[in-house]
């Protein structure tokens, strides 16, 4: 058992409150609403991929792929990805970080800091959750083939059977079991920490988008999925 193995583990119920999170069993069984799927693909944020793991990149060891696929994925986010078929129709201000609600930008900020202030193992530790789409959404896809799904969640999910997506989940799974396997036992827990945080930040990025609301506060009402401010109302 690798050490990503015993990460998922300790996790217990937050994990498996990841893998079977209502908005995942509503879009598997064809009853995710149409506001419910785009709340969470437009709050991705995609693009911000290419700039949360670059204070990563001084530590990653050279035996594994990440900053070549990190630059794959870059392209990906502007040009490919699903979710900019929804980004595109709110205008610019939704590809900026300031349209991230209060869940997003905190996930976003958590990665950030972990890439930033850890090591790659703690990296891949806190951004696990991030990049097991395809051993998760993925693999599921492939063992149940659902058929009623509306083409835009179809396009979404079959992300996720793509051989690149996989290797980029590889590649994080590698580096959280290399590191684990040298780890002091601190150093362990520590990343266990990590692993546990990162999966409840997505989980919180989950109920925003199954309760279609994740207000800033002060706010008031929301206006929309995106965080707006009250000049560009």
């Amino acid at each position: 058992m690798g050490f990503s193995d015993e990460c998922t583990a300790a996790a217990g119920p937050v994990w498996e409150r990841w893998l079977h999170h209502p908005w995942t069993e509503a879009l598997f069984a064809g009853q995710l609403r149409d506001d419910q799927f785009r709340y969470w693909l437009i709050q991705d944020l995609p693009y911000l991929g290419q700039q949360m793991t670059a204070p990563v990149y001084p530590k990653v060891p050279p035996h594994l792929p990440f900053i070549e696929l990190s630059h794959e994925y870059s392209v990906r986010a502007n040009t490919t990805r699903v979710e900019l078929a929804t980004l595109g129709d709110f205008g610019p201000f939704a590809k900026t970080r300031w349209a991230a609600r209060p869940m997003r930008e905190g996930a976003i900020n958590f990665w950030v800091r972990a890439a930033h202030e850890g090591t790659f193992g703690d990296f891949c530790a806190a951004i696990y959750v991030c990049y097991s789409f395809a051993g998760t959404f993925g693999e599921r896809y492939a063992r149940e083939r659902p058929e009623n799904l509306p083409e835009l969640q179809r396009l979404w999910v079959e992300q996720w059977v793509d051989p690149y997506f996989i290797r980029l989940y590889e590649c994080i799974r590698d580096g959280l079991d290399e590191y684990g396997a040298a780890a002091t036992d601190f150093q362990r827990e520590q990343m266990r920490w990590l692993f546990l945080r990162g999966t409840q930040w997505q989980i919180g990025t989950f109920d925003a988008a199954w309760n279609v609301s994740d207000p800033w506060f002060g706010e008031g009402d929301e206006s929309g999925v995106m965080a707006d401010a009250p000049w560009l109302r």
